[in-house]
């Protein structure tokens, strides 16, 4: 089985593509993009174990590691965005889309 996830990250308009697909209980990642630090952070991580996908604490989490090694902004998308489509790909989640929307209105 395999999930793709296009990324649009918003104000530095680089996208990326995260494609992980299933083999037993390894997922490998293939991730495209034309961002310099997304490509460190996909040279870490080329394959993982599922469950390595549902680490928590988040500071334990193989991909937030790889992402806080390499990313200079916090607020990227991309390291979500492949937790997301590693747990769809194995079963672990439903693939439902997720979006950020500023608003000026207060709650």
């Amino acid at each position: 089985m395999s999930v793709t996830i296009d990324v649009d990250p918003g104000a530095c308009r680089i996208p990326t593509r995260i494609r992980v697909v299933q083999d037993e209980d390894v997922v490998r990642l293939e991730i495209e993009s034309k961002c310099p630090m997304v490509k460190a952070m996909a040279e870490k991580l080329k394959t993982l174990d599922m469950m390595d996908c549902m680490v928590t604490p988040i500071t334990e989490n193989p991909i937030m590691i790889a992402a806080g090694e390499t990313l200079k902004h916090a607020s990227c998308p991309v390291p979500l965005a492949i937790i997301k489509a590693a747990e769809a790909c194995c079963g672990l989640a439903v693939k439902k889309d997720v979006s950020l929307t500023y608003s000026d209105s207060s709650i």
